[in-house]
C-alpha cells in the first residue's frame, strides 16, 4: 500500500512538473509557436525578431491573409533586405517577403508549392544568394531552423508537443530578454528585415562597424579565393530543386524571377570557383535569371554590407532599378539566358583572372570606399 501511495505520488509530481513545463512555454512562448498560428502580426505582444519560428509565422500569414498579396519573394537572409514596398515598382503586384534563415533551394521549392496552394500567387521571386550550394536542406537541432510541419507534411501533433515540452531554459532566456529588451535582428510586418540597428551601429563608427563585422576575415577568404578552386557537393541537388520550382510555376501559369544576390567578394570565396560558374551556365538551362553577384564594384565595396554575408537596402532597391531601367551602375547586373550565358561566365572569369593577377603581386587586393560612388547607402 505504501509502495502505491509513493508510485502515485511520483506519477503526481512528474504530472505536475510536465503540466508546469507546458504552462510556461505556451504562456510565454518562447519562440513563437502558438503566437504565430493565426499568422496575424496584430496577434504579437511582444517584440518578435528573427530569434522566433518566423518560418512558421510566414506560412500561416502567407496562407491567412493571401488576399493582400499578389506576389511573394522567397530566399535566404539575404534576401531579407528587399523590401515590399520596392518591389512593387517591377509590376505593381503587393509583394510579402518570405525570407528565412539559412536558405536551400530544397525549401525554396516547398515553399513555391505551399504558396501555389495557399496563396494564389501571380508571381514568384526566387533570390538566390551563392550560399545554397553549400549545403542541403536544414540539419540543426533548434527548432528555429526547422521545417514546420505544415511544410512537410509532418504530423502537426508532434510538432505542437515538441513546443510544450521543449527546454525550460529557452523559455527562462526569452523571459530576460525581453525584460532587458534585448533582440535580434526584428521582424517587420512585410516579411522584410528591420535593420535600424545596423544602420544606428554604422552611423557611429562606420570604419569600426565595417572593419568588425564584414573584414575580420577579410586576408585569410582572399587566399581561400584565389588559391584554391572549391568544389562543393550541391550543385545538382540546388539545380533540381530550381527545376522542381520552374515546372511547379509553369504548371499553373505563375510568373517567376530568379535572381542570385551581390555577395561581398569575402564572403565569395565560399562558395565562387569554376565549378560555382558552371553551375551558374547549368542554370540558364532551366530558366533565365538576373545575376548581381560577380567581381563588380559593389561587391568590392565592404561599406555596402552589414556583416560580410548581407547588404543594405540600398543594395537591393540598385537591383529593382536595375531591372526595371530606372537605374543602373556599371557592370552590376546581367540578364542571362542560355543563348549567353556563356558569354556572361567568360566576363566573370577574366574579372576574376584581373584581381588574382593583383593578388598574386600585392597579395591582397584594392577595395572601394565611402568616398566612391559604388557606396551606395549615402543617404541614410
Amino acid at each position: 500500500m505504501r509502495y502505491k501511495r509513493w508510485c502515485c505520488g511520483i506519477l503526481i509530481l512528474l504530472l505536475a512538473v510536465f503540466g508546469v513545463i507546458a504552462a510556461m512555454n505556451y504562456f510565454v512562448d518562447p519562440l513563437g509557436y502558438f503566437t504565430f498560428q493565426s499568422g496575424d502580426y496584430a496577434d504579437i505582444d511582444f517584440q518578435a525578431d528573427t530569434s522566433y519560428y518566423q518560418r512558421l509565422l510566414k506560412l500561416n500569414h502567407a496562407e491567412n491573409f493571401s488576399e493582400n498579396y499578389d506576389a511573394y519573394l522567397i530566399g535566404g537572409s539575404k534576401a531579407g533586405s528587399y523590401q515590399p514596398e520596392k518591389l512593387t515598382e517591377l509590376d505593381g503586384y503587393r509583394y510579402y517577403n518570405m525570407f528565412e534563415l539559412s536558405g536551400n533551394l530544397q525549401e525554396y521549392a516547398m515553399v513555391t508549392d505551399f504558396l501555389i496552394e495557399h496563396a494564389n500567387p501571380k508571381k514568384i521571386i526566387i533570390s538566390i544568394s551563392g550560399g545554397e550550394v553549400r549545403k542541403e536542406g536544414l540539419n540543426f537541432t533548434d527548432p528555429v531552423y526547422q521545417y514546420p510541419a505544415k511544410l512537410t507534411g509532418d504530423s502537426v501533433m508532434k510538432e505542437t508537443l515538441k513546443f510544450l515540452f521543449m527546454d525550460p531554459n529557452k523559455t527562462f532566456k526569452r523571459i530576460r530578454e525581453r525584460l532587458t529588451g534585448k533582440t535580434y535582428y526584428e521582424m517587420e510586418n512585410t516579411g522584410a528585415r528591420n535593420l535600424v540597428k545596423s544602420y544606428t551601429a554604422f552611423s557611429e563608427d562606420p570604419e569600426e562597424f565595417t572593419q568588425k563585422q564584414v573584414l575580420k576575415s577579410f586576408d585569410k577568404h582572399m587566399k581561400t579565393l584565389f588559391t584554391k578552386n572549391k568544389k562543393l557537393d550541391y550543385y545538382q541537388t540546388t539545380l533540381d530543386s530550381l527545376q522542381q520550382i520552374k515546372d511547379s510555376c509553369d504548371a499553373v501559369g505563375v510568373e517567376l524571377m530568379v535572381i542570385v544576390a551581390p555577395a561581398f567578394i569575402g564572403e565569395m570565396s565560399e562558395h565562387d570557383s569554376t565549378y560555382y560558374w558552371k553551375y551558374l551556365e547549368n542554370m540558364a538551362t532551366i530558366t533565365d535569371y538576373w545575376d548581381f553577384s560577380g567581381y563588380h564594384d559593389i561587391d568590392l565595396n565592404p561599406y555596402n554590407y552589414y556583416n560580410e554575408g548581407h547588404f543594405y537596402y540600398e543594395v537591393a532597391e540598385l537591383i529593382v532599378d536595375t531591372i526595371t531601367g530606372k537605374d543602373s551602375y556599371p557592370g552590376f547586373g546581367a540578364y542571362v539566358t542560355r543563348y549567353n550565358v556563356a558569354e556572361h561566365i567568360d566576363e566573370r572569369a577574366a574579372d576574376y583572372q584581373k584581381l588574382k593577377e593583383e593578388y598574386n603581386t600585392t597579395g591582397t587586393i584594392t577595395l572601394f570606399g565611402m568616398e566612391d560612388a559604388s557606396y551606395l547607402p549615402k543617404s541614410r
